[in-house]
C-alpha cells in the first residue's frame, strides 16, 4: 500500500486545524478532520515524534499539542501559554522547545513544549531574544548551530546561538531579551518576511514583503555570519509598487502594492517558490550553482496565498488561499513549472501549511 502524505493547515478565519492525505503519486487531497476550537490558529510545526503542535492568537495566546494517529483526526492534549502574539513558529534543535515569532509585539521567544514545561535548563524556562519590529520568522540552521529572525519592520536579519543559550558575553538589551550575535541589514524600505535555509546550510534565501525581492546569502557555519550574494526581483512585470509595514491601524493599501508573502526550496534544492498576494500568483525560480537564482516563469494560483509548502518526496507544491479557502497541489515538472494535480476546500481563511509522510 502507498503510504500517504498527512497535510495539515492552520484555517485562522474559522479557529480550525483541517487535515488531509495526499497521495504521493497523484498529487489527490482528501479531506481527513477538521479539529475546531483553536481560535486565532495562526502557525503549524511538527515534532520530531509526529505531533503536531497549532499555535493560536485567541484571547490568551497559547500553542496546543495535537496527536495525529497515522493519518487520523487529531486528538487535542496538552496546551502551553505564549507570551506573545505569534505569526510564525519553528522548533528549535532536539524538538524540546518551540520558537515562536510575534509580528504585533517585535520579539522572539524560545518556548518549553507543553511536555518539558518545567524541565531543568533551558528547556524548562522562556529566553527571549531583541529581533526588532514586526519580526516575522524563526529558522534554524540546518546544523542546530543558529537561529535567524526577520523584522520586517526594521529591515533587518539577526542570529542568534540556537541552544537556548546566550552567547558568550552577549549584552541584555533595554526590552530584556537576549542581544544577536549578529545581524545584516536588508534594503531599506524593502520588509525582509521569511528566511529558509538550503539542506547543506551555506546558503539563506530571504523574501521581501514590501518590494517581493528575494535575497540569497552565504551562510558562514562557524560564525554564523550572512554575506549578501544576490537580489533578484520575484515581482517584476506585475506592475505593482512598493507595500506599506502593514498592522491592524494601517489601512488597506488595495490591490496594486506588492504583498509578497511566503518561500519554500525544493528538497532536491533545485528550485525555490515564492507566492505573492495581490496579484495571487506563485513564481518560480531555478536554483543554479553556486546557490544563484535563475526567474522562470509565474503561475495564478488560489486568492491570496499567504502559505506554501512542499511535500517531503518534493513532487508536490502545495497552496492556499486565505480569500478563496481553498488548497492546491500542483505536480512538480522536471523543469520546476508547476501543474495542477488537486484541490480542495477548507475552513475559512487558511494561512499555513505542514506536512508530514
Amino acid at each position: 500500500m502507498t503510504e500517504q502524505t498527512l497535510v495539515a493547515l492552520a484555517c485562522t478565519g474559522a479557529g480550525a486545524v483541517d487535515t488531509f492525505t495526499l497521495h504521493p503519486e497523484t498529487g489527490r487531497l482528501e479531506p481527513v478532520a477538521r479539529t475546531a476550537g483553536l481560535d486565532g490558529v495562526a502557525a503549524l510545526a511538527f515534532g520530531p515524534a509526529g505531533t503536531l503542535y497549532a499555535a493560536c492568537n485567541g484571547e490568551l495566546p497559547r500553542v496546543v499539542a495535537l496527536e495525529i494517529p497515522g493519518t487520523g483526526a487529531p486528538i487535542e492534549g496538552e496546551s502551553r501559554g505564549l507570551p506573545a502574539s505569534t505569526c510564525f513558529v519553528s522548533l528549535a534543535p532536539g524538538g524540546e522547545a518551540l520558537f515562536s515569532a510575534s509580528y504585533g509585539d517585535g520579539r522572539l521567544d524560545r518556548v518549553p513544549l507543553p511536555e518539558t514545561e518545567g524541565a531543568p535548563g533551558p528547556e524548562g524556562k522562556t529566553r527571549t531574544y531583541s529581533t526588532g519590529r514586526n519580526t516575522h520568522c524563526a529558522a534554524v540552521s540546518p546544523d542546530g548551530r543558529h537561529l535567524y529572525a526577520t523584522s520586517l519592520g526594521d529591515d533587518l536579519i539577526t542570529w542568534f546561538p540556537a541552544d537556548g543559550r546566550s552567547p558568550d558575553g552577549a549584552p541584555v538589551t533595554a526590552d530584556g531579551g537576549t542581544a544577536p550575535s549578529g545581524y545584516i541589514a536588508a534594503e531599506a524600505g524593502s520588509g525582509p518576511r521569511y528566511i529558509r535555509l538550503n539542506a547543506a546550510g551555506d546558503r539563506a534565501y530571504v523574501v521581501h514583503e514590501l518590494t517581493g525581492d528575494v535575497a540569497v546569502y552565504a551562510r558562514d557555519a562557524e560564525t554564523g555570519q550572512l554575506e549578501l550574494l544576490q537580489r533578484v526581483s520575484a515581482v517584476e512585470g506585475l506592475g505593482l509598487e512598493p507595500g506599506p509595514v502593514r498592522s491592524a491601524e494601517t489601512p488597506d493599501p488595495g490591490p496594486g502594492v506588492v504583498w509578497a508573502a511566503d518561500l519554500r526550496l525544493t528538497p532536491d534544492g533545485r528550485y525555490l517558490y515564492t507566492s505573492e498576494r495581490s496579484t495571487s500568483t506563485v513564481a518560480c525560480f531555478a536554483i543554479r550553482d553556486g546557490g544563484a537564482l535563475e526567474f522562470l516563469g509565474r503561475t495564478d494560483t488560489e486568492a491570496q496565498p499567504c502559505g506554501m509548502a512542499i511535500d517531503p518526496s518534493g513532487r508536490f507544491l502545495l497552496v492556499c488561499g486565505e480569500a478563496s479557502s481553498q488548497v492546491t497541489a500542483y505536480r512538480i515538472g522536471e523543469d520546476g513549472s508547476l501543474s495542477e494535480a488537486s484541490r480542495a476546500e477548507t475552513s475559512t481563511g487558511p494561512l499555513w501549511i505542514e506536512c508530514r509522510a
